[in-house]
């Protein structure tokens, strides 16, 4: 069984929506989020054990508001350190991730898009496990969000018929059950959702893809292409983020270099 986490970054007056998150098999969640917690209580004096927040470490906001940038700073490259460093007794945190320009989908629903696409990354690569023999099934755990009782709905028609809005995905049968949604506070690997899914979203809105590069290595990739990834936009055709242009490269072949 796989724990798929995941949140979203941007809201509605942004110009790119992004969900994203980790899978983690359930034998290594336990630990990841030991190490979370760990990272979290060495934090120095009232910081200790305080939830790890990636933009609101980032902007100083809220309990962080007295502590340098220069600190802050460092408090997130650890956390990225942390996440690229991990290894599970089954197998490392897999990410993965969608990265929408809302102006791109002005016929669709662009949280709803988003979202179908980052659940089918997650899929496919559970369906290319199970295409190799190792099958397993996902369950979902997300932040507390407006769209719950939407989310929920959408994925009983994802899991049994597939995509509504353009993906080209079949059935999502990997996941067991439809999104269960907790308390961040209450979820050190929830509060890693949220920092991979801003480290996204800085990457496609601002330009800063300082962590997001670092954690490229750890999304879903096969044979050159980073499926585990995804930027939705009119010209991924000519984009050179990593993505974008891991699909337009030919698939290797049996003995290339």
């Amino acid at each position: 069984m796989y724990l798929l986490y995941l949140d979203e970054s941007g809201s509605t007056n942004t110009e790119y929506f992004v969900v994203g998150g980790l899978a983690i098999h359930e034998q290594d969640a336990w630990s990841l989020a030991q190490r979370l917690d760990q990272y979290s209580h060495r934090l120095p004096g009232a910081l200790a054990g305080t939830e790890i927040h990636a933009d609101h470490i980032r902007q100083g906001r809220g309990r962080w508001r007295n502590v340098p940038k220069s600190a802050r700073l460092e408090i997130i490259q650890g956390l990225a350190d942390l996440l690229v460093d991990f290894r599970g007794t089954e197998n490392s945190a897999v990410l993965f991730g969608a990265a929408l320009h809302k102006a791109s989908f002005t016929r669709v629903d662009p949280y709803e898009r988003a979202y179908e696409d980052f659940f089918a990354r997650c899929n496919g690569y559970l369906a290319r496990l199970a295409n190799e023999g190792d099958r397993h099934r996902c369950v979902a755990i997300a932040d507390k969000s407006r769209l719950e009782s939407t989310l929920q709905t959408l994925m009983a028609g994802w899991r049994a018929t597939g995509a509504s809005t353009g993906a080209a995905i079949g059935p999502m049968s990997s996941y067991a059950e439809v999104p269960v949604f907790v308390d961040s506070k209450a979820s050190r690997l929830i509060q890693a959702a949220d920092f991979v899914a801003n480290s996204i979203y800085r990457a496609y809105a601002t330009g800063d893809a300082t962590l997001y590069d670092q954690l490229l290595p750890l999304f879903d990739a096969d044979d050159g292409v980073v499926h585990g990834m995804v930027h939705l936009n009119r010209g991924h055709r000519t984009c050179s983020c990593s993505p974008c242009a891991s699909r337009r490269r030919p698939p290797r072949t049996e003995g290339a270099g």
